[in-house]
């Protein structure tokens, strides 16, 4: 080992020769990204076709394991020295040179595999294995003789993806013939099971020949897709079951597996609980083994905990008396849980001695207390049990700790998530109706009904506590009735309430699923008392009376109704009186106060004991009243408002009250919570608030809220008083909002770094309240970064905010739709049984929402958004279509619902809702939204193509006034810069209007055509299937043709993928089989059903394609379709789809059932609905579309781009415009929330792009392994004044994968260099596409994880 240039260098053997170029070339040398587990490089020079195949077979799957052994015996022979990534990158890159060496040599592959101790054989089976497990496609272009082309510039910074992992793959063996396989033939077994996924750790279990299982081999590796991968090997004389789930720590609890795991085989099933079982399938190679495969996209802290069982249930296989643990650290997975688990034990049990003592302590305190008492009864008073330290009058801002956001990350509990949006639990329902009558007693009955039947809700699932909580709604907007002449003591109401919130805040912390419906009942419910913090109520008040002389009037009014039953009323009528006191005594403060708190005039009147006096009092009765009134505000707040920061901030750092009518309230700190620290937390926060400064009142508000999630947590710390804790928690949610709400008003005159931390604060408050805060967590991230820009003096971090900010709106808006999902049906159908108000059911959901911790943040976002759009330099529009419209103001919810329409007259949409790919309505001449579709999306293409004005309007106030002019006829003009939008009311209004008021297609009131538009009709030429040199402008689309024509005329750097069409008419010649003859006869019938259809049915409409669809998919491939095929794929080395083309129900296997459902869906998206809508718009005959059907590998991409060589914005020739996503570009065109990273390069300065935009995308589309496919390619695209492009379907073959997409840690948005260079790379290829074609190109394309930039398809610019 020696150094070389501050780097590892490794001295190896191996001399291989210069070899010829890869097939997948980086678009510059070092760019590749910095995956988080990436698969081993590629060899640096793959072996030819005659070398590494045979018979036909790709052997590249088994050529990894060859691979691997080489560069495993090297780094022995080495000595196994500890060396850095480049030192194994360099190993490993030998070992794939020799053994490339020796194949071209012409040495034998089974000799190889001798020479390095592997049976024979070995390479292709694993190649087979891998090729029927995974069906894996070559993604390599046919190679292309580059033109020589100037390069773009080198990288400013290197991103290079991690070597081979250290731990050396063990070598892999031939399949054993006896159950006595060697341990080089179980890990060779092992190697080819997980699919090239890195070896993080492997570990041997001999449990003995007389145990159920007599030797365990466990192996846990990363994928490439960055998921733990568990690989289990049991040899056992039993069939055998892994029986496992997730955990987040080694002795944690078992927890159900975050959604996106699979296993193998995929025979698992849930046991009811949080785990799962697996069968483990018989391994044919090793007789007497059994192996299971689980992959789980867990965080990098958390894993996977299993046993394992005989599936007669008769033995359990444990890690000798305790769980298997599998942790990505081999460290974690290997500890004595019982250790730990004994730890805490002791630590709880002298937690629990200290609790006991201090007990022991306050009750001989108490009772030396009573006695003195007893003996001195001269003395009055006598000093508090408990006394807070001195804090500073005036709070302190706080120093915050660094927190991990991702210690907030919760899978569970988002309302709706577990079953709420399924249905209403009627059973609940039924119940709590029927115990209703018997509830309206009083708030005792009440709360102790709820009491009983909280454990049947609970049974229910979500769905059950949803109606509870709805019910608890319902009582706390008093729709029911809370007291039916009955007298009950206050503290039997507050024994009532802690009955109930006890067992609430025991669901709070043992069933993450209910988190967030337990908090929302919670929240409407006071925290109640025992034995004298009640009975205050009622005897403190009279104490207020004497003492201050008023014994009539409203004050006795209100002393009665308190006397028998007090309610959550009595804390605003307390307040009331406080402020009525402050303003002199005047009325309309005191009303104002009980109006703001629904409280009016005749509720009061319809008390049972009535309140029907105003409250009067002298000047010098002020000063007593107002200091006894707080104090017995103290009391009232203590049992009915559980909300209450002051009264939830007593409770648990605790607090004391003098003595009334001889009973004095004593409430003791909570243990462990009541820090010193929390003090200080808990005064910063309310003295800031007091004073109106809104972020040192918040941080310390968060910091508190963090300082408490231990125990606030699903499955936290346990506590005697977490009833206490959840509700300071649930107060400082509360405050939180109250602090945003009262200073709103001062945003725009603060720093805007100021109002970037304050929104990010209250952004970590919704985290902190929300299960299943995935994507907040990430937003909150993201969030930091940006405040760290800013503070810091960066220069895009408006834009980067601005795109972080509509990411959070799109969370929130995914948060309203979950609770009205899962709200509104229960109170809908409970609501009308219990005679609850119309209005208030109507707007029911809505109403919650606005109370939770998401509303604030709305708040804040719609403050935030103008000072951002100001300093990114954004106007209040963005023109995304550029021409002059005039039409009649709709306003409607969803472009998507209206887009079958035929408007009468020239009409402007305000659209709430634009996904992307929609078609836009007959008739219109404009559509506005507040929506962001990319620029590239199709409905923007579309729109441009059409000649229809299509904006976003980004201003809340802009977006109003269009709506408000609903009706009226407008003339609608863009700024040349595109970023305004001028509106003028036309006086005459509708009849000032023609049917020319704007051009294009979407112009048409009435379906009859465009003029100049015409398709030709295609024949069969003959050939079911053709090979790229056979491309034609006869036989195939533009797609097709346009990669054809770029072949050979680019820079290497620029990949083309392997290409194979299926001509036009493939599909009327397939349909002509007798075999087919059924759905032939089938389709005819629905097209002449078509042709008489009124496209105003929208439900008609809709079925009727979707029949025609489904009739398609039933066709089988002719022989002479499936030998075409198979031949043009050989030619192009495009690997076969295993198995047999066709329906799994006409003879169609494996693979090849999924890549025929591909053609045919194809096919069959010429009759999808805007596909029909754009012809018929278009006065296009739908039966002379054909559809050519373009067949590809997959490129695994880490980025996907769009890109139009002229400005679609400005229409400027020396500019380019692009977007791009992470991962594939299928996020981009179409229906995906949010925005790509958008950028503009001037082709006389490729070098230096320029940002207009930051991704705001929250999801990306990623395929994480070899795939195929399938395009529309039709005569029905790229034709003048006709926007056919995006109108069909392109079909993978295996479906891709949905993720979240965190920016903080990519490098396209956290690293401006790789940014710059990525941009740049991207830039200089549309430019290079452009100068070859000789005009204007529409660009898709992508980048993948080694570096490699891919073109997958151009077309001419419309």
């Amino acid at each position: 080992l020696s150094p070389a240039s501050g780097a590892a260098h490794l001295d190896v053997d191996y001399d291989p020769s210069p070899l010829p170029a890869t097939r997948r070339n980086g678009f510059v040398s070092a760019l590749n990204l910095n995956m988080a587990s990436p698969p081993p490089p590629p060899p640096s020079s793959p072996p030819p076709a005659a070398a590494a195949s045979a018979a036909g077979l790709d052997l590249t799957g088994g050529l990894d394991v060859l691979y691997g052994v080489a560069a495993y015996l090297r780094w022995e022979q080495l000595g196994k020295p500890e060396i850095n990534e480049t030192g194994r990158n360099e190993i490993y890159n030998a070992a794939v040179d020799h053994v490339t060496e020796r194949l071209i040599q012409g040495v034998d592959l089974e000799v190889l595999e001798r020479e390095f101790g592997l049976p024979p054989g070995i390479t292709r089976q694993t190649a087979v294995t891998r090729r029927d497990t995974f069906s894996p496609i070559d993604a390599g272009p046919v190679s292309a003789q580059p033109r020589a082309s100037p390069s773009p510039p080198a990288p400013a910074a290197v991103y290079t993806p991690p070597a081979p992992t250290p731990t050396p793959t063990p070598a892999p063996t031939a399949p054993a013939t006896s159950a006595s396989a060697s341990p080089m033939q179980i890990a060779a077994l092992c190697e080819a099971r997980a699919g090239g996924a890195q070896m993080c750790w492997r570990r041997e279990v001999n449990m003995g020949d007389s145990a159920a299982v007599k030797l365990l081999v466990v192996e846990a590796r990363r994928t490439a897709g960055g998921l733990l991968q568990l690989i289990a090997f049991a040899r056992s004389d039993a069939d055998l079951v892994l029986h496992w789930a997730a955990t987040d720590e080694p002795a944690g609890a078992w927890k159900p597996p975050p959604q996106g795991w699979a296993s193998h085989p995929d025979n698992s099933w849930g046991t009811g609980g949080a785990s799962w079982e697996t069968e483990m399938e018989a391994v044919a190679e090793a007789p007497g083994w059994f192996a299971a495969t689980v992959e789980a996209p867990v965080r990098d802290d958390d894993g996977l905990v299993f046993v394992l069982r005989t599936a007669d249930n008769k033995h359990w296989i444990k890690d000798d008396g305790q769980d298997f643990l599998a942790f990505l650290d081999e460290a974690r997975s290997n500890v004595d849980v019982r250790a730990i688990v004994k730890e805490r034990k002791e630590l709880e049990r002298a937690n629990r001695k200290k609790r006991e003592k201090a007990d022991r302590r306050k009750d001989e305190e108490r009772n030396s207390n009573s006695n003195s008492k007893s003996h001195a009864n001269e003395n009055r008073k006598k000093s508090a049990p408990v006394k807070a330290p001195k804090l500073p009058a005036r709070p302190q801002p706080i120093t915050r700790k660094e927190w991990s956001d991702d210690d907030v990350r919760l899978d569970q509990g988002a309302l709706g998530d577990a079953g709420a949006r399924d249905g209403v639990a009627g059973g609940s329902v039924d119940n709590i109706c029927n115990n209703e009558k018997a509830a309206t007693a009083s708030l005792m009955h009440r709360y102790n009904k709820a009491a009983d039947l909280l454990a049947g809700c609970k049974g229910d699932g979500e769905a059950g506590m949803v109606a509870m909580a709805v019910w608890f709604r319902f009582m706390s907007l008093r729709q029911l009735v809370w007291n039916d002449d009955y007298n009950v003591k206050p503290r039997e109401i507050s024994a009532a309430q802690l009955r109930c919130t006890d067992q609430l805040a025991r669901v709070h912390r043992g069933d993450p699923q209910l988190r967030d419906v337990t908090r929302l009942i919670m929240s409407t419910i006071g925290r109640g008392g025992e034995g004298d913090v009640g009975q205050r109520i009622r005897d403190e008040i009279l104490a207020v009376q004497q003492a201050n002389h008023c014994k009539g009037g409203m004050m006795e009014e209100w002393h009665q109704k308190l006397h028998n039953n007090t309610s959550p009323d009595d804390v605003p009528i307390c307040e009331a009186l406080l402020k009525f006191i402050a303003a002199d005594c005047d009325i309309s403060v005191y009303w104002a106060h009980l109006h703001d708190n629904g409280i009016d005039a005749a509720r009061m009147a319809a008390y049972d004991r009535k309140i029907c006096s105003n409250p009067s009092f002298n000047p010098d009765q002020y000063e007593g009243l107002t200091r006894d009134l707080k104090e017995y505000l103290r009391t009232l707040k203590a049992v009915h408002s559980g909300a209450d920061l002051d009264s939830a901030s007593e409770a648990v750092l605790g607090y004391h009250q003098d003595a009334c009518k001889g009973k004095e309230i004593n409430v003791a700190a909570v243990e462990e919570v009541a820090t010193p620290r929390m003090r200080e937390l808990l005064h910063s926060a309310r003295g800031f608030r007091d004073v109106g400064e809104p972020l040192h009142s918040l941080e310390a508000m968060l910091e508190a809220r963090r300082e408490l999630w231990q125990w606030t947590k699903p499955n936290g710390a346990d506590n005697g008083r977490l009833k206490d804790i959840l509700y300071l928690d649930l107060a400082l949610e509360s405050a939180v909002r109250q602090v945003v709400e009262s200073s709103l008003g001062s945003m725009g005159s603060r720093a805007p770094v100021d109002v970037l931390k304050i929104t990010g604060l209250v952004l970590e408050n919704l985290a902190l309240s929300t299960g299943g805060n995935g994507e907040l967590v990430i937003c909150l991230r993201e969030w930091r970064g940006v405040v760290r820009s800013a503070a810091g003096g960066g220069t895009d971090w408006a834009l980067q905010a601005k795109a972080i900010s509509d990411r959070v709106q799109n969370a929130l808006g995914d948060c309203s739709q979950r609770y009205i999902g899962a709200l509104q049906a229960t109170a809908g159908t409970m609501g009308a049984r219990l005679g609850v108000d119309g209005h208030v059911l109507e707007v029911f959901s809505e109403e919650v929402v606005r109370g939770t911790a998401a509303a604030p943040l709305s708040q804040m976002l719609r403050a935030l958004d103008p000072v951002l759009r100001n300093l990114a330099q954004m106007g209040a529009w963005q023109i995304i279509s550029p021409v002059e419209a005039e039409g009649v103001v709709v306003v409607v919810d969803d472009l998507k619902d209206i887009q079958n329409k035929v408007y009468s007259q020239p009409t402007v949409l305000v659209a709430k809702r634009v996904g992307g790919e929609e078609d836009i309505p007959m008739g219109v001449k404009a559509v506005i939204t507040p929506d962001m579709p990319d620029i590239l999306s199709h409905v923007s293409v579309r729109a441009r193509n059409e000649g229809v004005l299509f904006a976003t309007v980004f201003d809340a106030n802009a977006l109003a006034e269009m709506e408000a002019l609903a009706g009226q006829a407008v003339r609608l003009r863009p700024s040349p810069a595109a970023d305004d939008l001028d509106v003028q009311v036309l006086a005459g209004g509708a009849a000032s209007l023609t049917s020319g008021s704007a051009g294009g297609v979407g112009g048409a009131a009435t379906p009859g055509g465009v003029a100049g538009i015409a398709i030709k009709r295609r024949e069969f030429m003959g050939r079911f299937a053709v090979p790229s040199p056979m491309f034609t402008s006869e036989i195939v689309g533009g797609k097709s043709r346009n990669l054809q024509e770029l072949r050979g005329r680019l820079p290497d750097w620029i990949n083309l993928p392997a290409s194979v069409a299926l001509p036009f008419c493939t599909f009327d010649a397939v349909l002509a089989s007798p075999d087919n003859a059924h759905v032939s006869r089938q389709l005819e019938t629905l097209r002449v059903e078509l042709g008489t259809l009124d496209f105003g049915d929208t439900g008609a409409f809709v079925g009727l394609l979707k029949r025609m669809r489904d009739a398609i998919a039933e066709m089988v491939p002719t022989p002479q379709l499936v030998g075409e095929m198979m031949e043009s794929f050989a030619e192009e080395r495009l690997p076969w789809p295993e198995g047999d083309l066709g329906p799994a129900a006409r003879g169609g296997s494996g693979a090849g059932v999924h890549a025929w459902a591909a053609i045919t869906g194809v096919w069959g998206s010429k009759y999808n609905e805007r596909a029909v809508l754009s012809c018929r718009k278009a006065g296009i005959k739908h039966e002379d579309v054909s559809m050519a059907v373009l067949c590809q590998p997959v490129v695994q991409s880490q980025y996907a781009f769009v890109l139009h060589t002229t400005n679609p914005q400005t229409g400027d020739e020396g500019e380019i415009y692009g977007e791009v996503v992470c991962g594939m570009g299928e996020a981009l065109v179409g229906n995906f929330a949010g925005r790509a990273l958008s950028f503009v390069a001037r082709k006389d300065d490729l070098s230096n792009p320029r940002v207009t935009g930051f991704p705001s995308k929250a999801n990306g589309l990623f395929t994480d392994a070899p795939t195929l496919i399938f395009r529309s390619d039709s005569n029905g695209e790229d034709l003048e004044g006709f926007a056919g492009a995006g109108l069909y379907d392109s079909i993978q073959m295996d479906e891709a994968t949905l993720r979240t997409v965190d920016y903080s840690a990519d490098p396209l948005v956290a690293d401006e260099q790789f940014r710059a260079q990525a941009l740049a790379a991207i830039a200089h290829a549309a430019n290079e596409i452009e100068q070859a074609l000789g005009s204007a190109q529409d660009i898709e394309g992508c980048i993948a994880a080694d570096g490699a930039l891919f073109v997958v398809q151009t077309r001419p610019q419309v």
